[in-house]
């Protein structure tokens, strides 16, 4: 995946870069710490930026936008949990 990043004033990080799906641009921002703990000491997603969507941590991992999932799955994440939450 070809993400761009930039530094915000807030000193947060914006990664930006093309849905593989869609091909359209999509951006999260993340903290500079979530950045260095995912990209260099391999922390899981989750983990490094527990403040996204799950939506946008699926875009750091896979590319896939949520507009692009949505276009792939008919549906969102968020409602494929709803449908398969068995408590």
């Amino acid at each position: 995946m070809n993400l761009t990043a930039s530094v915000q004033e807030d000193g947060r990080i914006r990664l930006s870069g093309p849905c593989v799906v869609t091909g359209r641009e999509h951006s999260v921002v993340v903290s500079r710490e979530g950045v260095l703990a995912y990209f260099q000491r391999g922390v899981k997603a989750r983990e490094a930026f527990p403040e996204l969507a799950k939506e946008d941590r699926e875009f750091l991992i896979s590319g896939t936008s949520p507009e692009g999932w949505g276009m792939l799955f008919g549906c969102t994440q968020e409602s494929d949990e709803e449908e398969n939450d068995v408590s």
